[in-house]
């Protein structure tokens, strides 16, 4: 499996599948299985798996178990300078001002000049050249000499945050660098209007809030989840599969079984620990019998035990005590709207609870931090312990809301939730319930 730093920048010729930004395994699983599928049955584009950040440790533990290479990390989907760049040749400084213009007649429209070490001084323009011309002085002369200063921009650097600037620059052409500050290509000021986009097809999440950063700027092509409606609008109708089952993984293998096309003994590997992940192993109210069916499905192609397998997974959700306080705080973290006012629900899943009091000032200083910093009235965190199938609720929030929270109180900030797994089905409704009451 590839190390998790491995990264790639966007192509506008791939379509690129990607899960939310704190990937799980079915975020993992889906978008491996999904642009699997879509190559198998699309011979005109090409898709490509990609993630929006580092696989929760139990997804890294269903890739290593199944052999399966993880999808490379897409950090950004925001147009760069990259994207737009052309790659004039450049002339070195100390060279005549003969080879400067030898390019110009060749058909470009301006030469970048280059001091030693390809670090970039400037371009030599036909206006620069009449300039000298008129002047009477090009006897003798270098290209560096009739180098005239222009905008510098980096290679990764996002068009959007420079657009303004440069397109207020009277140059009309900027030099672009890499990031050790040598020449890669020369951009336009026109192609700031109309960049190329990133095509992104969403699974297991349709918010922007939870997307790879810029895609905003990107082009929505498709979503396939199993989550709340949050999604941005498009400016043309899209594949948009939004369907109540327990797992994006399992729509993912309908699809596939729809199409009597069988996934790789890996990735049906894959698209099984999503099911299993997602449902706790059926146990979750999220679960239905589509995915209980195409877990059973996935399992023979896998040639693993559904059960036996599905207890594995369970076990290796990370502890507590090997986690920051602000990545179990915020790794699965939600917003929602009651009564007017914003609540947070964030949600961790763990092996046992045994940790959970040694760790919980830690966390709750991290929710306070939270709550002051993003205006909420309640923020919660559901810690679910999967072997059990059993739950804890920490919460830090205005007084009146915390007290009619209609569950054991077990202490000012921790409250018992019994066999409550589910923060989508169980917790939120009698949350908003109470609230709203």
């Amino acid at each position: 499996m590839p190390a998790h730093s491995e990264r790639m920048d966007w192509s506008p010729e791939i379509t690129y599948v990607i899960g939310h930004q704190r990937p799980d395994t079915d975020a993992i699983a889906s978008a491996l299985g999904y642009a699997w599928f879509l190559t198998q049955t699309n011979s005109e584009r090409s898709f490509r798996a990609a993630r929006a950040g580092q696989p929760s440790e139990q997804a890294r533990y269903a890739l290593s178990r199944f052999g399966q290479e993880s999808p490379l990390l897409l950090p950004e989907a925001s147009p760069t300078f990259g994207h737009i760049l052309q790659r004039t040749p450049a002339v070195a400084a100390s060279a005549p001002l003969t080879e400067a213009l030898a390019q110009l007649a060749a058909g470009e429209s301006a030469v970048p000049i280059t001091q030693p070490g390809g670090r970039p001084c400037g371009l030599v323009s036909p206006l620069a050249l009449a300039r000298a011309l008129a002047a009477g002085n090009l006897e003798n002369r270098t290209c560096g000499s009739l180098a005239e200063v222009v905008p510098l921009v980096r290679q990764r650097d996002r068009l959007s945050d420079h657009k303004g600037t440069l397109l207020r620059a009277e140059a009309s052409r900027f030099i672009v660098q890499d990031d050790l500050g040598r020449y890669v290509g020369l951009a336009a000021q026109q192609q700031l209007l109309h960049p190329p986009r990133a095509r992104l097809i969403l699974v297991d999440h349709n918010e922007l809030g939870q997307a790879v950063p810029g895609a905003d700027e990107a082009e929505i092509v498709g979503v396939l989840d199993h989550h709340r409606l949050g999604n941005p609008p498009t400016p043309a109708p899209i594949p948009f599969v939004v369907d109540p089952v327990g797992s994006t993984s399992t729509l993912v293998a309908e699809q596939c079984r729809n199409r009597r096309i069988t996934p790789p003994r890996a990735l049906a590997g894959m698209l099984l620990s999503g099911i299993l992940s997602d449902t706790l192993v059926f146990r979750s109210p999220t679960s239905t019998p589509r995915d209980e069916a195409m877990a059973q499905w996935l399992g023979g192609v896998a040639q693993v035990d559904v059960s036996l397998y599905g207890e594995e997974l369970l076990r290796a959700a990370p502890g507590l005590s090997s986690r920051t306080a602000e990545d179990i705080v915020d790794s699965d973290r939600k917003t929602y709207v009651m009564a007017q006012q914003l609540i947070s629900i964030g949600q961790v899943e763990v092996s046992s609870l045994r940790e959970l009091p040694e760790r919980q000032e830690e966390l709750l200083d991290a929710m306070t931090i939270r709550r002051v910093r993003e205006g909420h009235a309640l923020v919660c965190l559901m810690v679910t312990d999967v072997i059990e199938g059993v739950s804890r609720l920490l919460v830090v929030g205005e007084r009146t809301m915390v007290d009619i929270l209609p569950f054991a109180r077990l202490n000012a900030t921790e409250f018992e939730l019994g066999h409550v797994v589910s923060r989508k089905k169980q917790l939120v409704p009698t949350l908003q319930a109470s609230i709203e009451q």
